[in-house]
């Protein structure tokens, strides 16, 4: 009898995380779009050593600045209290922790990388986060 009670319990469990995964993909791909308009935001800049791997800076003129990117959700910090990049609403694209938020490219960069924002100089690392394509 318990055999039959766990299998049912199991079959049911396995059918709810079926339909959940497919209910979160389809909210996803309403949320998140795999292609960014336009010209795409500058990459960041990889982390060598604790030192930037190229000096790839972007001047900034305050008068022709890029568009903002929306602070979306909270920054949270590592251990070593360097922020953590934001999630954006395209793929391979984050907010960046730092005033004035600008959206950037880490392509080349994985999950946890220490990258540089190109407009303002300061480190912060790629965020822990799945970007659902």
């Amino acid at each position: 009898m318990n055999k039959h009670r766990l299998l049912t319990v199991l079959i049911s469990l396995c059918c709810t995380i079926s339909f959940n995964s497919c209910i979160i993909q389809q909210v996803a791909d309403k949320f998140i779009r795999d292609e960014y308009p336009g010209e795409r935001p500058p990459h960041v800049i990889a982390d060598a050593s604790g030192k930037p791997a190229n000096e790839n800076w972007i001047k900034v003129n305050p008068y022709d600045l890029p568009p903002s990117g929306y602070l979306q959700g909270r920054i949270e910090y590592a251990e070593d209290g360097l922020p953590y990049g934001l999630p954006c609403e395209f793929s391979n694209i984050l907010v960046s922790p730092y005033e004035p938020y600008y959206q950037l490219d880490y392509t080349n960069s994985k999950v946890g990388d220490k990258v540089w924002d190109p407009y303002t100089r300061k480190p912060f690392y790629v965020p822990r986060f799945m970007t659902i394509n």
